[in-house]
């Protein structure tokens, strides 16, 4: 009934298939990680933005030093500035 050309188009039909789907993954798992990388981006950067006020609250109350303040102030920024953010 069946010939060995129609098992080949199935064959073929079958790995295109299957190659679809895993580009499709693929481009999910792509957007998932680049999703992620932005929420960890915009995580980091909320934490930096709340504990520069909350050092500029205790400076300003002058619970802390002057030069502390610079001093930790400097270490969020050069932390911001990090290559790997």
């Amino acid at each position: 009934m069946w010939s060995g050309r129609h098992d080949d188009y199935f064959e073929q039909t079958g790995r295109m298939i299957a190659e679809e789907l895993r580009r499709n993954r693929s481009r999910q798992r792509a957007k998932a990680v680049k999703y992620s990388r932005e929420q960890a981006e915009q995580s980091r950067k909320i934490a930096h933005e709340t504990e520069a006020a909350e050092l500029e609250r205790l400076a300003v109350l002058g619970q802390i030093p002057q030069a502390e303040y610079k001093a930790r102030m400097a270490a969020l920024e050069e932390d911001t500035d990090d290559p790997r953010t």
